[in-house]
């Protein structure tokens, strides 16, 4: 952001927050249905990957807009005081909005993971853990050799996808990603259980 006349740098700061505006809105709408369409891998792939630079490049962002255009009241700028228009410097508190705003939306996509894959779990206990009888070891022939046919298909749907998604990502990103898919599957387990007083004896 050099200095430069006024209308150029009003020209400037526009094309930065605009495009912030549309990226963010970009990232958000596809973030948000992709988790209602249950396509986690490219959930994932646009929440730990797209958003994580959008978020590193807003950061650099904010720090070229404060150093060419300091906040009234700051006592040292890094560079020469930039006489601001009133619309220049709403512009650049715009731009810093925006820059928070996509910060806490970095830092609320996991818990709408984690929701989402709790969500998805329960629903997949729901509809097909058996309940009752099914679990009497007494009415058993013999201890079951494999895992239930509940269990494997609710794991496929969840876990299956959280992992297909998480191999795409950096190693410490995979790490949180099934942590936490996987802490949100036991829960609902747990969850389900606990409700209908299921007994495994």
């Amino acid at each position: 952001l050099p200095p430069g006349p006024p209308c150029l740098r009003l020209q400037v700061l526009g094309c930065c927050l605009a495009t912030a505006q549309a990226a963010r809105s970009w990232l958000t709408g596809r973030a948000c249905g992709y988790l209602a369409a249950w396509a986690l891998p490219q959930f994932l792939l646009i929440t730990q990957g797209d958003l994580q630079l959008l978020k590193m490049e807003m950061d650099k962002l904010v720090l070229l807009v404060h150093g060419t255009f300091p906040e009234p009241g700051d006592v040292s700028p890094p560079l020469p005081l930039t006489v601001m228009s009133h619309q220049e410097l709403q512009l650049c508190q715009h731009i810093r909005s925006m820059a928070t705003s996509i910060q806490l939306f970095s830092g609320d996509v996991l818990k709408m993971f984690s929701t989402g894959c709790k969500r998805m779990s329960a629903q997949i206990f729901h509809q097909t853990m058996p309940r009752g009888k099914h679990w009497r070891i007494s009415l058993r022939p013999e201890l079951p050799s494999c895992p239930s046919a509940y269990a494997a298909a609710a794991a496929q749907a969840v876990l299956g996808q959280v992992l297909q998604g998480a191999r795409l990502l950096p190693r410490d990103a995979q790490a949180s990603a099934m942590a936490r898919g996987t802490t949100a599957f036991l829960e609902a387990w747990m969850e389900h259980i606990l409700e209908h007083r299921i007994r495994f004896r």
